[in-house]
């Protein structure tokens, strides 16, 4: 399968991967053939891309770290909390403090058993949903980082645990936004952002007083916006003063929001993404723990379309987590644009000389611009 922007998709063409909807239900399945109807709907529903099946690509799969039964049931709690959380200033008139955190438990831990089921993590861009689900797939999506990055630093499951609830909560205060803030699809201006910022703070006070939710993963939500040098937000802090599990959530939290789409941005490429994180260890990031999050992602993931050095264009279709900027690609059409009758592949770490300059969708992406975080 490859990755196409929804300019490049037409009529016939069959879905590889499970489409989303906000709520983590399905709204179109794998295998689906595509009409016009249903691509002006996905282009309505805020889908930028989608995984094509084709007899060229048709082995080329990309696995995700988490089945999509776990991601669903991730996504649905979280959905299904926020909603009753936004119903009542009074948390404990809506959802029980038992059953908050037994849900939340459960939820995670189907995650990090199912992180703890494979060899090599290594993140691709895999994830299609509609721009409302946002804020659940993007918690999950930091909390599957967060906790890979936790593994290879040697957590136990206790603090895997710790870290990756935080991860998933860590943006529950915006529920207590304003309701025209949390709908708009459009940037917030400056008066709103700093309404915004308030989101920290609301959602450690609605965590700290659950049980069966530890105080540390409350701090998560709290400190998830705090920067080494004391420039973040909504205390100052610096260094040491700010937990490990929020900076690890910081980086997180940082790199999935600017690789994914929002209705007034495209997505910026995961190497732009990952070289301001880089530029930013030691300042804004502690330096160990973005190296240690760098180790797990893939730079050019699996089924994107990439253009060579040569002018060649192809679809990545393995990536060596030891060296994922040089991929093995399979090369579809020469230097001159014309499609070859026999695709071949390239390891770019044996072909030294042969290297990847940009990815073929633009349309995709933000290019030539200097990233800001999102």
């Amino acid at each position: 399968m490859r990755l196409l922007s929804m300019k490049q998709v037409r009529p016939g063409m069959k879905i590889g991967r499970t489409i989303f909807t906000g709520d983590g239900k399905v709204l179109l399945g794998s295998g689906m053939v595509l009409t016009e109807r249903l691509i002006s709907g996905l282009i309505k529903a805020g889908i930028d891309s989608v995984y094509i099946d084709d007899p060229l690509t048709a082995d080329i799969v990309v696995e995700d770290l988490v089945r999509p039964e776990t991601r669903q049931l991730a996504v649905d709690t979280i959905h299904q909390m926020a909603r009753q959380l936004a119903n009542s200033n009074k948390l404990s008139r809506r959802v029980s403090v038992k059953e908050m955190g037994y849900h939340f438990q459960q939820a995670f831990l189907s995650i990090l058993n199912d992180l703890m089921s494979n060899q090599q993590i290594m993140v691709h861009l895999s994830t299609i949903s509609t721009y409302s689900g946002a804020l659940y797939h993007h918690s999950v999506n930091v909390a599957v980082l967060a906790t890979a990055v936790g593994m290879s630093l040697g957590y136990s499951r206790q603090q895997l645990t710790e870290l990756g609830i935080g991860a998933l909560l860590h943006d529950i205060g915006k529920v207590e936004l304003p309701q025209e803030m949390q709908q708009k699809t459009t940037r917030w201006t400056p008066e709103e952002m700093e309404i915004a910022k308030q989101h920290t703070m609301l959602g450690f006070n609605i965590l700290r007083k659950q049980h069966n939710i530890s105080l540390l993963s409350a701090h998560v939500a709290l400190q998830h916006h705090e920067r080494l040098n004391g420039s973040g937000y909504p205390q100052g802090l610096k260094g040491k003063q700010i937990h490990e599990y929020a900076q690890i959530v910081a980086i997180c939290d940082v790199y999935d929001s600017l690789t994914s789409p929002r209705p007034w941005r495209k997505r910026y490429m995961p190497q732009d993404a990952l070289e301001y994180l880089l530029g930013s260890g030691g300042h804004l990031f502690e330096l160990r723990l973005v190296d240690a999050f760098r180790q797990h992602i893939a730079v050019f993931p699996i089924g994107s379309t990439v253009v060579l050095n040569t002018g060649e264009t192809g679809v990545v279709c393995k990536v060596d987590p030891e060296c994922c900027h040089r991929p093995v690609v399979r090369v579809m059409k020469d230097g001159r644009g014309n499609e070859l009758r026999m695709p071949f592949e390239i390891d770019l770490k044996t072909q030294l000389n042969q290297f990847i300059v940009g990815f073929e969708d633009d349309d995709l992406f933000v290019v030539q611009e200097q990233v800001k975080q999102a």
